[in-house]
C-alpha cells in the first residue's frame, strides 16, 4: 500500500510541475538586488611600549607583532629594572591573559639589577582588544616591598577581509530575475492537495503502533570521547584539511555542550551559543573561557582563512579533551 500511494503522490507531482514554468504573459516579478556597502579599514596598529616607575624600580612592558592579525603571535616583554640588591616578582601568566591565548613558548630571565618576562600572545577575534594590566613588586633586604602596576591598553587587530566587517556580509551570488506565474493558481491547489494527502499518510504511519527496539543513551561525555577518537584517527591536518577538522572538532563541543547542559541551540552563532551558555551556573569562570576562546578561533579557521598548523590542531583536540573531562559530572551526580 505504501509504494502505491508513493507511486501516486510521485505522478501526480510530475504531471503538476511543468504547469509552474508556463508562460502566463504576464510581466516577471523582479527581486531586488542587493546594494553593497562599503566599509572602513581600522588604523594600522604600530609597537606598543609602556613605562611605570615608581621609587628606583622602573617597568617597561613592549607589545610588538609582525603582523596585527587574529592568529598572529603578539610578543609581549616585560623588563624590570631596580638595584641589583632588589627582590623582584613578576606577574604570572596562565593559559590566557584576557582575551588572549598565551602559547607554551613563555620564557623568563634574570640578571643583577634586571629582570623580563617575554610571552608570545594570540588573539582569535577582530577589532579593538583589551590587554590586562600588569603588576611587579620589588622587595629590599629589609623586607619593604614596592609594587608597580603597568595599566592595561588596547589595541587593533584587522583582518585580510578588512575593517570591521560582518561575516555575514561577505560577498555573495546574486541571481537574476524571479519570474512567478501569478495565474497558474489551480496547479498550486493541486499541489496542494498531493501534499495534504501526503502529509496525512505520514501522519497514520507515525501514529500506528510498532514496536521499537529499546536504545539505550549514550552519556554525553562518553559520546564526545568517541568522537575526539575518532577525529583523531582520521588525520585531517596532516592531510592538508585543517578547516575539516575545525569545523567537525568545534560541532563536537557544542553538541556536547548542548547535551551536557541541555542547552538547544543548533542554529545560534558563536557570540548567542556563548552567551546563552554563560548564563548556566556550571559553566562559569574557567569552563566558559576556555570553550569561548576555542570556539573563536574555530570560527577564524571556518571563515576568516586562518590555517594555524598541525601543533595549534593537536593542542587544540587537546583542550577540548580536558574540557570535556573537567566539566563531566561526577557519577553520585548521573546516578541521581
Amino acid at each position: 500500500m505504501k509504494k502505491t500511494l508513493a507511486t501516486f503522490i510521485a505522478a501526480l507531482l510530475t504531471v503538476s510541475g511543468p504547469a509552474f514554468a508556463q508562460d502566463s504573459g504576464t510581466a516577471p516579478v523582479t527581486a531586488p538586488r542587493p546594494v553593497p556597502r562599503a566599509t572602513e579599514r581600522a588604523p594600522k596598529q604600530s609597537r606598543v611600549v609602556q613605562e611605570v616607575k615608581e621609587g628606583q624600580l622602573s617597568v617597561t612592558r613592549t607589545l610588538d607583532a609582525q603582523h596585527w592579525q587574529p592568529g598572529a603571535s603578539i610578543t609581549m616583554q616585560i623588563v624590570a629594572t631596580a638595584p641589583a640588591d632588589m627582590s623582584l616578582l613578576l606577574p604570572e601568566l596562565g593559559t590566557t591573559f584576557g582575551r588572549f591565548d598565551v602559547r607554551p613558548a613563555l620564557s623568563k630571565q634574570s640578571a643583577a639589577g634586571q629582570t623580563s618576562l617575554v610571552a608570545e600572545l594570540v588573539a582569535w577575534e577582530a577589532g579593538t582588544l583589551d590587554v590586562p594590566a600588569v603588576t611587579v613588586s620589588m622587595t629590599s633586604a629589609d623586607g619593604t616591598k614596592t609594587a608597580v602596576t603597568v595599566p592595561a591598553t588596547s589595541i587593533t587587530l584587522t583582518t585580510l577581509l578588512g575593517g570591521n566587517l560582518p561575516l555575514t556580509e561577505l560577498a555573495s551570488d546574486i541571481h537574476g530575475p524571479v519570474e512567478i506565474d501569478t495565474r497558474a493558481w489551480w496547479w498550486w491547489l493541486i499541489a496542494a492537495g498531493a501534499t495534504a494527502i501526503a502529509g496525512a499518510f505520514v501522519w497514520w504511519l507515525m501514529r500506528r503502533p510498532t514496536h521499537q527496539p529499546v536504545v539505550i543513551p549514550v552519556a554525553p561525555d562518553e559520546w564526545a570521547r568517541r568522537e575526539f577518537d575518532i577525529l583523531e584517527s582520521q588525520r585531517l591536518p596532516e592531510r592538508g584539511d585543517v578547516e575539516g577538522f575545525f569545523v567537525r572538532l568545534s560541532d563536537v563541543v557544542r553538541t556536547y555542550v548542548e547535551r551536557r547542559y541541555q542547552i538547544a541551540a543548533p542554529d545560534q552563532t558563536t557570540q548567542e551559543f556563548l552567551g546563552q551558555a554563560a548564563h548556566h551556573p556550571n559553566l562559569a569562570g574557567e569552563h566558559e573561557r576556555t570553550l569561548g576562546a576555542f570556539l573563536r578561533s574555530a570560527d577564524m579557521v571556518k571563515f576568516a582563512a586562518a590555517r594555524p598548523g598541525a601543533d595549534t590542531c593537536a593542542n587544540a583536540l587537546t583542550s577540548m579533551r580536558g574540557f570535556v573531562e573537567r566539566t563531566t559530572p561526577p557519577p553520585s551526580e548521573v546516578e541521581s
